[in-house]
């Protein structure tokens, strides 16, 4: 059996918060040393350079996740896959990804442009299964 793009881009949604922690976790013991990563971390960590990046390139990944897992979950649930919800599981995936590039490599626009074309992906995605509840 295969399974769905919108399937598939759970898994994503998972593997992206997984390789998020992953960078943010590797430049604190980079930056501040294994000391502090075994310590109560009760001294904040700096919002400076790749540190404060990858702290917030993380928060903004969990709360896209957020928003985007229930909507392709219950596609999932319901065995739904149209061209709508499959190109935006697909965009959902790439702007993802080229968000959280963007956010590590100080590459602004592309930061932005992905920001947004993802809020997009999930409307849509969102849109058209609310079109195909109501028919």
């Amino acid at each position: 059996m295969e399974m769905s793009l919108e399937a598939q881009s759970l898994i994503f949604a998972g593997i992206l918060i997984w390789v998020s922690v992953l960078v943010q976790h590797v430049n604190n013991m980079k930056t501040r040393g294994a000391q502090f990563l075994m310590s109560d971390r009760s001294s904040p960590l700096s919002e400076d350079g790749l540190t404060g990046r990858a702290t917030r390139a993380l928060r903004n990944n969990i709360e896209s996740v957020a928003m985007y897992v229930p909507i392709a979950a219950v596609a999932v649930a319901m065995q739904v896959s149209t061209p709508v919800t499959y190109w935006s599981a697909l965009t959902w995936i790439v702007v993802r990804t080229t968000f959280s590039l963007g956010y590590w490599f100080k590459i602004n626009m592309l930061r932005s442009l992905s920001w947004l074309v993802g809020m997009i992906a999930i409307a849509a995605f969102a849109v058209s299964l609310l079109q195909l509840a109501a028919a």
